[in-house]
């Protein structure tokens, strides 16, 4: 993952340019406002790992995973997380 500053940020576009908050003139790259997002991932991406983090904790918060180390409760989380698109396909059937 990339340092959390505006030169490594999805909406940073150089030239003390942010389009996430665009009046705002002071932006250059080594800034930060807490809206940071990856830019060297996709939209779609983050979205993932996202869902992947909210299943594991929702797992961790069930001690559903109890039995399980926490590397494969990450695996099987990012498993559930990647069905997802298919189950909802099936259930539009």
């Amino acid at each position: 993952m990339n340092k959390r500053v505006c030169g490594n940020c999805r909406w940073f576009a150089g030239d003390d340019l942010c389009f996430r908050y665009p009046k705002e003139n002071t932006t250059v790259a080594g800034s930060f406002c807490g809206e940071w997002a990856d830019a060297s991932i996709t939209p779609e991406q983050e979205e993932r790992q996202k869902f992947v983090r909210q299943i594991f904790l929702a797992m961790t918060a069930a001690e559903w995973g109890a039995s399980y180390s926490e590397n494969d409760m990450w695996k099987i989380a990012g498993k559930l997380a990647a069905a997802e698109p298919q189950i909802q396909r099936e259930n539009e059937q």
